[in-house]
């Protein structure tokens, strides 16, 4: 210490060790030329020296290990500075992990040590003090596999122990997922910094382990993290059999299934079959009588008689899961004959646009039968099912005989079949092109007609053409080579 020359801080210098911040040299024998006084930044940076740290001291704040450690420098070397006043300062590398490394352990050192007091030996004994301890926690909550958001709760307890730290977590389970009981979680902690799945609590001897861990944990500025798994088992159904088992007997409970089951075998027997007429009650008719007039009234004549709700030029197709919900409505007196439900399924965004050209794209037998209207009418009471049509004349089994059905079915039939076979004239590229930017839009399909002359495509071939053979014509838009698809496929 004595062969050491008392000097002046330089902020060039390194204030715990004396290595020069430009050249590297030890400065506590020797001497350099370089300018320390100047500060180092990242600009000046030489290769001898290539990292430093600038500290800022500031004596009311700083950790009391980085103090000590440069009021020690400051009286090695004699800078002379007064301690108790902020000042800046340079450390090398080295010093600052030396450091850095001292601070955690001294973090780690700090623990929170409760003392219990002894007896006395004079044969009185001490007034017995609540001891009282508070938790700071992130409690991290997984339900049905998936991890909830941290919760951040603090709470206070009057000698802790499991029982008394389980209930109060158990309240604020509750609070974020609802009613829960105790065979319905397991609880689990670990650091925040920690990984895995940390350490399980579930008992006293499990809580005084995390005790101990928590305040080490907490002495390193770390934060607890309490992880609660709720088991996968139906909360409703786990109370339900607690009370059973409490308030039932074997017999009780045998009854219940028989009955149970009986009811279910009976419901899944109704099911089953098809229902009467007879057997419905008059809520059950009265939407039977709204399916009917639905299926009337909302007849499609363009989407080839199915039943579509139609607003403006959009078509809303209607299942017979949507007219039995609407009929359920009507009777709920939640919509009416002409005003749909709101329901997601009568959406309008479902629907979609159709034009009297499209009403040609519909299938053979409903075109056979428009093209022979004279059969239709011999055609229609082929069906197995009776309708009540009030201009109609229902004997028609005493005026027709099965064998003149049977010869217009037949000659039907073969007409049919003629008028399948028919196939649609092709047009030439120009007119299908020009036809679809009609109805998708000016420009979009016709800017190809120089490139499909050029490469000799007809119409009926653009169905069986490739992406790849697609965008080497440049149709590199995947909607149009669709459409040129599906309109070229009514020409095959």
């Amino acid at each position: 210490m004595s062969s050491i020359s008392p000097r002046n801080y330089q902020i060039g210098v390194c204030f715990t060790c004396q290595l020069c911040m430009y050249c590297g040299l030890d400065l506590t024998s020797n001497n350099c030329n370089c300018d320390k006084s100047i500060k180092p930044t990242k600009k000046n940076r030489t290769k001898e020296v290539a990292n430093f740290r600038n500290l800022t001291y500031k004596p009311a704040i700083v950790h009391e290990k980085i103090k000590n450690t440069l009021s020690n420098s400051n009286q090695k070397y004699g800078y002379k500075l007064d301690i108790e006043l902020p000042y800046n300062c340079t450390l090398c590398s080295a010093c600052n992990s030396q450091i850095n490394r001292n601070v955690k352990a001294a973090d780690k050192e700090k623990k929170n040590i409760i003392v219990i007091p002894s007896s006395p030996t004079d044969g009185t004994s001490l007034p017995s003090t609540p001891l009282q301890m508070e938790f700071k926690l992130r409690m991290s909550i997984k339900q049905n596999k998936q991890v909830l958001p941290f919760v951040i709760i603090s709470f206070t307890l009057d000698n802790p122990n499991f029982i008394n730290f389980r209930d109060k977590l158990e309240s604020y389970i509750c609070e974020q997922v609802g009613l829960v009981y105790r065979n319905e979680y397991t609880l689990a902690y670990k650091s925040h910094s920690e990984s895995g799945a940390g350490t399980l609590l579930g008992n006293e001897e499990a809580f005084d382990e995390f005790l101990k861990d928590y305040q080490s944990i907490v002495a390193g500025n770390k934060k607890v993290v309490i992880i609660v798994i709720l088991r996968e088992l139906s909360k409703k159904r786990s109370h339900e059999n607690e009370v059973s088992e409490q308030e039932s007997n074997d017999e009780s409970e045998n009854e219940a299934y028989q009955n149970t089951k009986s009811k279910k075998q009976l419901k899944k027997h109704i099911k089953k079959r098809i229902p009467k007429e007879a057997t419905l009650n008059e809520n059950e008719a009265l939407v039977g009588s709204y399916v009917m007039k639905l299926n009337d009234k909302y007849i499609c004549e363009i989407q080839n008689h199915k039943r579509c709700f139609i607003k403006e030029d959009r078509h809303l197709s209607l299942t017979n899961f949507a007219i039995s919900l609407w009929a359920k409505e009507i009777v709920n007196k939640n919509a009416d004959l002409d005003t749909p439900p709101n329901h997601a399924i009568f959406s309008m965004m479902h629907s979609v646009k159709v034009t009297r050209k499209d009403s040609s794209n519909i299938d053979n037998y409903p075109q056979s039968m428009t093209a022979y209207p004279q059969y239709s009418q011999q055609m229609y009471f082929l069906s197995p099912f009776s309708y009540n049509y009030p201009d109609c004349d229902y004997n028609i089994q005493s005026r027709t005989s099965i064998s003149q059905i049977s010869d217009h079915s037949t000659s039907v039939n073969s007409q049919i079949s003629d008028h399948s076979s028919i196939k649609k004239i092709v047009p030439n590229m120009e007119d299908f092109l020009q036809n679809l930017d009609q109805e998708f839009g000016d420009g979009k399909f016709t800017c190809y007609l120089s490139i499909f002359e050029e490469q000799e495509i007809l119409v009926n071939q653009l169905a069986r053409l490739s992406d790849s053979e697609y965008i080497l014509m440049d149709v590199t838009i995947i909607g149009r080579r669709q459409i040129l698809r599906d309109e070229a496929k009514k020409y095959e």
